[in-house]
């Protein structure tokens, strides 16, 4: 490796958090042939600048290689909280590359584990877009050439992917079984970060099968293992977690002195913003209803501005929950008819007319309470 090469390679490590990458690609990317990696941060840069488009529009970048390959997986990941259908664009740009890969620069097996990793992000991003049924493919032809590439270490980043789309499909145990079999390959493997990861997707299963207890250990341990300017995304979602587990439990003050000893959040990502929706939730659990007002105000803005239509429309719903609970009807009637304009607007609104004629009804009548758009809510979430 040439010097310049082995510089970018710093360069790039010291300033992108594995946010921006999986964990899996944190350990592949090192291992690229110099020629690829310099195309692989290339990639990355044009990808940055203006996604698949400004990388195909660029003349002298050819959308071939495994460098190539990689940046797409690498922002493909990095966009999963931003824009999911962006993500599965990404996705799929790359499992092409993959195809076409030939073995001079990986060989055989890491051709091999490279198509079955596109192919698995692939299977991820169907399931973020709601598109679970076409995800089942990707990832069974994935671990169909994961046995060719043979590394632990990718059937672990495989497994953590399919058990999400179990729990996406209804099925919280299997989800939990396969996640305990991955975290025990990392406790034994000693990567703490990768087994910190699982434990807080472990929770979210352990808290959809009711066992809220073991839910917010489960994500203790995982926080406690990873390093916050080492995944900042991350670190945001275990606390959104723990202020959820904590309400669930009843725990409101310890919800409120967790957002005190980190020191409120930034409303400047969707994370971010998804953490200040909790802080309303919590300060309205308290009865502190104008400030719990101006901070989902403020976090229902934030989503708004950033795309994110379900997560706007639940949190106008928790709004206009926080304004009944002040007596003001119209304003969350309001609330309310924005969030079922939203939700009505999106692919999937079939999931969701339930929910909305209940609550177009109980608006109609006058007779909705904060409880039953709490209950509205709990079937949304």
């Amino acid at each position: 490796m040439n010097r310049q090469s082995s510089e970018n390679r710093r360069s790039f490590f010291s300033t992108h958090p594995i946010s921006d990458v999986s964990g899996f690609s944190y350990r592949a990317l090192p291992r690229l042939p110099a020629g690829e990696y310099e195309r692989f941060v290339k990639a990355w840069k044009l990808l940055a600048s203006g996604g698949v488009q400004a990388l195909v529009r660029k003349g002298d970048m050819a959308v071939t290689g495994a460098g190539v390959c990689e940046a797409l997986l690498a922002r493909s990941w990095a966009v999963r909280y931003l824009d999911a259908e962006e993500m599965l664009r990404l996705a799929t740009v790359a499992q092409e590359v993959a195809a076409g890969l030939g073995t001079e620069d990986l060989g055989k097996a890491g051709v091999a584990g490279l198509q079955a990793r596109a192919l698995g992000e692939v299977g991820n991003a169907l399931r973020v877009t709601g598109r679970a049924a076409e995800a089942e493919p990707a990832f069974e032809e994935a671990f169909d050439l994961e046995d060719e590439h043979g590394d632990p270490y990718l059937k672990a980043h495989l497994l953590h992917m399919r058990a999400t789309l179990y729990g996406r499909t209804g099925e919280p145990g299997f989800a939990a079984q396969l996640l305990e079999l991955v975290s025990g390959f990392y406790d034994k493997s000693g990567d703490c970060y990768l087994g910190g990861r699982t434990r807080i997707t472990q929770s979210i299963y352990a808290a959809h099968l009711g066992q809220e207890d073991e839910a917010l250990r489960l994500n203790e341990e995982g926080l406690a293992q990873i390093g916050r300017e080492q995944d900042p995304a991350l670190v945001m979602t275990a606390l959104h977690n723990r202020l959820l587990l904590l309400l669930r439990l009843g725990r409101k003050q310890e919800a409120k002195r967790t957002i005190e000893s980190w020191g409120g959040f930034a409303a400047d990502g969707p994370v971010a913003l998804r953490l200040r929706w909790m802080e309303g939730r919590i300060l309205q659990s308290l009865g502190e209803l104008e400030e719990a007002e101006a901070t989902l105000r403020q976090s229902r803005d934030g989503l708004s501005i950033l795309g994110l239509q379900r997560f706007t429309a639940m949190a106008s719903l928790e709004l206009a929950s926080a304004l009944l609970l002040q007596d003001r009807f119209q304003d969350a009637q309001t609330e309310a008819l924005t969030a079922q304009r939203i939700l009505l607007g999106m692919a999937d609104r079939e999931r969701y007319f339930g929910v909305l004629m209940v609550l177009d009804a109980a608006f109609s009548s006058g007779g909705v309470t904060p409880e039953l758009v709490e209950r509205a809510l709990a079937v949304l979430r």
